[in-house]
């Protein structure tokens, strides 16, 4: 049902998309799993999103991921964008309602350089404003039918990602079965949020 009644809050008409794109690193399995999942408070919003599940996700290999909101209400309106990535481990006591807790470090230091286990590749980053409150401001408002530009493009599990931590040994010292590590066996997600406004959001 279309929601009529204008709100005179800041946040005047709301809504959400939860988008969840995550996988098993499958290298040592022989399928991965990758969900989106939808959810939408308001019929005057229409989100759209290109993403095609790998097969297995390895180490270089890039995913192409866009998301994209527009307005189908008569009245302009303000949108913003918040991404939250985590990992989820087998077994995870981790709430699936908890979409900022990761259960295995997003990064790691080597040779004194920080990187990320997952490289999110931005684009159209002139249309966008990201502040201090961690949410990205698309700069221009929409018009009815109007769309933003994504500013997702792609996901990469960085080429310097190890999935291995060594090799079991037997008691005459030949080597066994490889040991995956904790991240071979984990699911990484991207939540993006999106949140549209009749008045301008401060």
């Amino acid at each position: 049902m279309k929601i009529k009644q204008k709100r005179v809050l800041i946040v005047a008409c709301l809504a959400v998309i939860s988008c969840v794109i995550g996988g098993t690193i499958a290298y040592f399995s022989d399928r991965l799993t990758f969900d989106n999942k939808f959810s939408l408070a308001d019929d005057n919003v229409e989100f759209s999103e290109t993403f095609d599940s790998p097969q297995n996700w390895m180490p270089c290999q890039e995913e192409m991921k866009t998301a994209v909101a527009t307005n189908k209400s008569a009245t302009n309106r303000y949108v913003r964008m918040k991404l939250n990535e985590y990992w989820r481990v087998k077994n995870s006591q981790t709430p699936a309602t908890d979409h900022t807790t990761s259960d295995l470090p997003l990064t790691w230091t080597e040779g004194g350089v920080t990187k990320n286990y997952a490289v999110i590749k931005m684009q159209n980053q002139d249309k966008w404003e990201l502040k201090s409150d961690g949410w990205y401001y698309y700069k221009t408002p929409l018009a009815q039918n109007a769309s933003t530009d994504s500013l997702l493009e792609s996901v990469t599990l960085n080429c310097d990602a190890q999935l291995i931590d060594g090799v079991s040994y037997s008691a005459d010292g030949k080597e066994g079965t490889t040991i995956p590590s904790d991240y071979a066996e984990a699911t990484y997600h991207l939540y993006i949020t999106f949140q549209m406004s009749d008045t301008e959001y401060q």
